[in-house]
């Protein structure tokens, strides 16, 4: 019988009963369903794989408490949506005592404002109460900030080195390339600063997940920081080194409003596209950028490098994980390359156990092949197990390069979604502790999986510090795969 793993929101791998990880069970990369973690789990657990996955579910996937009816009366809606989430403390484990009481006391707050509150308040006043843990994934759905709210026709990217737009409708073209330095009048650092208290993730990734916010007038205006609901006025510095002053209206978006990743932002726009973007679709870019259609892809570099790209750890359409990761770890092992990169920066997680075996395995596979791993804020969840899979694997073969990830190596992940109807927003909790720099022994609140997939690490700080800056990037040049072959390059 398969382990019941598959469709588990894993975020994270530590080990849990001894002070050393003890040996990893590496089955065959794409098959992380193998008999010998089969006999893991009896061996660990005095279960057979089905009363494993029963109780691993009832543990740390419990179901929240039956939700609201959605209502036409929108602010009855709101009424009965805020009602609901003052269960939410209670079902998430990683407040402390003291943010947990806040937490019921702002819940109950918003269930006594809920009938007055714009949909645009009532959406941050819940999101901060997800966001006082500061556990990243302790949070509401992204979509509550990029649907149901009027946006900007712009959409913009934090670089290293600024706010820059990546993307406009057509009559906002000249807009392209333009550094964003204020919002109706406040710095843009002010900005960020008046919104850091709705979302719980370390600063760098907050900054990401924030963008929506700033191309919502309706949102910034909720929180005190913009004068209307339907415009933002922008200032800042053109392309072309002239300062500019504008002000935007935003067009209203429902919740079928199309959206999708902010990293994606950084590929060239396809032909025909609603909106033009900064790098034109035929322009000449590095490895990291030349396949916007697939999740997964394989590039050689030159030196004689292997470039192997995961931005998700899960399937996308018709691009089966596993089959990737084996017709990768497949080249590696007939090639051995003389260096590879495996490049996790846009991959916001998924299952880790999807990738844990390739990443245990890959460093061997490639003999004396060096590795590199390329990270960012956005490399998040099961990615970073991923990454750190691959560092415990490789030791001093395995190089980190880039920006530190998203995460800290000790946080609380799994659990469930309070989802509420009349507001569009799914606010979700968590259950299970993980660590990946020390034991993580009470099994009452650690995460069980980790046990059969192993991670321990000092560190996840990149070796070479390489952020990505526009200045690199309006040239077609990647900072991080530059710092890796100028390194091989002087290693000849």
């Amino acid at each position: 019988m398969a382990l019941p793993i598959r469709g588990l929101l894993v975020a994270g791998a530590s080990v849990l009963l001894a002070a050393a990880p003890p040996p990893a069970v590496v089955c065959p990369v794409g098959q992380p369903e193998c008999p010998a973690r089969f006999a893991q789990v009896r061996k660990l657990f005095k279960l057979d794989s089905s009363s494993f996955g029963r109780e691993l579910a009832a543990r740390f996937n419990p179901p929240p408490p039956p939700g609201p009816n959605e209502v036409s009366d929108a602010k009855l809606g709101q009424e009965l949506d805020a009602k609901y989430i003052e269960a939410f403390p209670d079902f998430d484990r990683s407040y402390s005592p003291r943010s947990r009481a806040r937490a019921k006391l702002l819940a109950r707050e918003l269930t006594r404002d809920a009938p007055r509150l714009s949909h645009e308040q009532f959406v941050l006043r819940v999101a901060e109460i997800t966001a006082l843990p500061h556990n990243a994934h302790t949070s509401i759905g992204e979509d509550a900030l990029r649907k149901d709210t009027p946006r900007l026709p712009i959409r913009a990217f934090w670089f290293a080195d600024g706010l820059r737009v990546l993307r406009a409708k057509p009559a906002l073209a000249d807009l392209l390339g333009a550094r964003i330095d204020r919002v109706d009048g406040r710095p843009i650092a002010d900005v960020y600063g008046g919104l850091a208290k709705y979302v719980g993730s370390p600063e760098a990734r907050r900054r990401l997940l924030l963008l929506p916010v700033l191309e919502s007038p309706a949102l910034l205006k909720a929180a005190g920081l913009a004068a209307a609901n339907d415009s933002l006025t922008l200032e800042g510095v053109l392309q072309n080194g002239q300062p500019f002053r504008r002000e935007i209206k935003a067009e209203k978006r429902d919740r079928s409003a199309p959206v999708s990743s902010t990293m994606r932002l950084l590929f060239p726009a396809p032909s025909g596209a609603a909106m033009v973007s900064y790098l034109k679709p035929d322009a000449a870019v590095p490895a990291s950028l030349k396949d916007p259609q697939h999740l997964f892809t394989m590039d050689d570099l030159a030196g004689g490098g292997l470039y192997i790209a995961v931005t998700a750890n899960s399937d996308g359409d018709a691009e089966p994980l596993s089959d990737f990761l084996v017709t990768a770890f497949e080249r590696v092992r007939r090639e051995h390359p003389r260096f590879i990169v495996v490049d996790m920066r846009l991959n916001a997680g998924g299952d880790y156990t999807k990738t844990y075996d390739f990443a245990r395995a890959l460093p061997g596979a490639g003999g004396n092949s060096r590795i590199y791993v390329l990270t960012s804020p956005w490399t998040f969840s099961a990615a970073i197990t991923t990454v750190a899979a691959l560092k415990q694997a490789g030791g001093s073969k395995v190089t980190i390069v880039g920006e530190p990830v998203g995460d800290g190596l000790n946080f609380w992940a799994e659990g469930g979604a309070f989802n509420l109807p009349n507001s569009g927003i799914t606010a979700y909790f968590t259950t299970a502790r993980h660590d990946y720099a020390r034991p993580c022994t009470n099994r009452r609140t650690c995460f069980w999986l980790n046990e059969l997939f192993p991670v321990r690490v000092r560190t996840l700080q990149p070796a070479i510090s390489a952020p990505l800056t526009f200045a690199a990037y309006s040239r077609g040049r990647d900072p991080a795969l530059d710092a890796i072959l100028t390194r091989e390059r002087a290693s000849r």
